[in-house]
């Protein structure tokens, strides 16, 4: 069985295909050719390019990627974008539109006839259900990427296609970089979770493996928070 990962070359997806590759086949997608190669060449996998801001027709994308049955699809395309409205552009909200919610669309749409009896994993945010200051883009596009996956999953049933959404608060990846960039913002974000810590890809491995895997047979249509209790707890 084979596995798709795209943005396979960052943390997140690096961890998630890696995992995946132990004991399944795994195609990478991302848009670093030479750290997409190096990264293939290590997992003995095949791999394809994809330009989201210049995205070819879907059914050539489709073409690129020679594999019958695809077991599963995990999207790891994505970015974080923290500005207010009145500080935004409309250049910068397409961007981030593009990044997060136009990437899924593209690849579910690419891929999800070819699915059957498979499962697709998508990433959230809290900041798509928890209001927060100066995340309005960034939530407008996870909320989009919850409310497609939820149809999707109806969409899709009649082929077993199972579809859930992992949606966790700050995560320490290449993405976060900037925000974790000194010691005082670390402790400040901890301090935001019930759980103070900040998320870390052994937080979120467990819950990937498990959507794509048997054992979540019944579960569809999903939004599953992995936030250290932000979104829902407030203890004191």
């Amino acid at each position: 069985m084979t596995y798709i990962i795209a943005g396979a070359t960052g943390t997140t997806g690096r961890a998630i295909a890696t995992e995946l590759a132990r004991t399944n086949k795994v195609h990478l997608i991302g848009r670093d050719e030479s750290a997409l190669k190096e990264l293939a060449d290590n997992l003995n996998s095949s791999y394809s390019l994809i330009d989201i801001e210049n995205p070819i027709p879907v059914k050539e994308f489709q073409q690129t990627v020679e594999i019958d049955e695809i077991k599963g699809l995990v999207n790891c395309i994505g970015s974080i974008y923290l500005r207010p409205l009145h500080g935004s552009t409309i250049e910068d909200f397409n961007s981030v539109v593009n990044t997060n919610l136009f990437s899924s669309f593209y690849l579910l749409s690419a891929f999800a006839r070819r699915m059957k009896n498979g499962s697709a994993v998508f990433f959230s945010s809290v900041a798509a259900t928890k209001g927060l200051s100066n995340h309005e883009l960034i939530s407008a596009a996870k909320a989009g990427i919850e409310g497609m996956a939820r149809s999707a999953a109806a969409s899709y049933a009649k082929d077993n296609l199972r579809v859930n959404v992992i949606a966790p608060s700050i995560m320490d990846t290449n993405m976060s970089a900037k925000i974790l960039s000194s010691e005082t913002a670390v402790e400040m974000s901890k301090s935001m979770h019930p759980i103070p810590k900040i998320g870390d890809i052994s937080d979120i491995l467990p819950i990937v493996t498990w959507l794509l895997s048997s054992e979540s047979k019944w579960i569809t249509g999903q939004t599953i928070h992995v936030d250290g209790g932000f979104s829902t707890v407030k203890p004191r």
